[in-house]
């Protein structure tokens, strides 16, 4: 059970800056594809995206670093 007052930090996988989980947008690995969980709660590994890093997400650069962290990327 998380402590009274405790909140819990995630970090942006483009911008590397931590912030409170309510604030970053999280996204799931779903059949080989990059899904938006909205509520939070789709099963499996989660990435987030800050607010600022969110319209950039088509660039290639912050989609091959999702798809890292989702581990979608072969080595």
């Amino acid at each position: 059970m998380p402590k009274k007052g405790h909140i819990p930090e995630r970090t942006c996988v483009a911008c590397r800056t931590k912030a409170p989980k309510w604030e970053l947008v999280r996204f799931v690995a779903r059949d080989s594809e990059i899904v938006l969980d909205e509520k939070g709660s789709l099963p499996g590994r989660g990435a987030y995206l800050c607010k600022s890093c969110l319209p950039k997400k088509g660039e290639p650069k912050i989609l091959k670093k999702l798809k890292k962290a989702l581990r979608l990327l072969e080595k």
